[in-house]
């Protein structure tokens, strides 16, 4: 599991990484074209509107695999230790069905519902550029999942180790 999360993780850095350069190199190149060459880009302003869009989608699945989303933890830091994995488990599950019913489910309606529209500038079906969302939800839910994998291993590992100070025998 831990490859798993290893290569998603690098996976998403790349994309992401990729994404941003390019978005730097186009802005620059929509600066240029209006001010030094005196025509702006048609292009470039769709393109970056839609590359924002799917960075952002890729870099809310980054961060919810890497558990740096926002999160409330007053209710965490509370509950006494033995309820922890429950709580955090539960937070995970939520997060899956979130990420079915809003990115996956929705965004597989208004991907199907804009497949006909095309982006003015660039002429692309804009069901397309929705596409990050199932996308992310994907990678939300596999995240999720490694997440709760993750709990499972540490609360077994500490049971363990526990079990090991007290005297008994594995």
């Amino acid at each position: 599991m831990h490859a798993i999360r290893q290569g998603l993780d690098k996976l998403l850095e790349a994309i992401c990484c990729l994404l941003l350069t390019m978005m730097v190199i186009v802005s620059c190149w929509q600066v240029i074209s209006r001010y030094a060459l005196g025509q702006p880009s048609t292009f470039s302003e769709e393109l970056l509107r839609f590359s924002l869009v799917w960075l952002s989608m890729f870099g809310m699945a980054y961060a919810a695999g890497k558990q740096q989303h926002i999160s409330l933890t007053f209710f965490l830091d509370k509950i006494p230790g033995s309820l922890h994995f429950l709580w955090v488990s539960l937070l995970q599950v939520c997060f899956a069905l979130l990420a079915i019913y809003i990115l996956i489910i929705g965004g597989l309606k208004i991907s199907s519902i804009s497949m006909q529209q095309l982006s003015p500038a660039l002429n692309i079906p804009m069901g397309r550029v929705y596409y990050a969302l199932p996308i992310s939800g994907l990678l939300i839910i596999v995240y999720s999942v490694l997440n709760i994998y993750d709990l499972m291993h540490e609360k077994r590992r500490v049971t363990v180790s526990h079990n090991n100070s007290n005297g008994e025998a594995l």
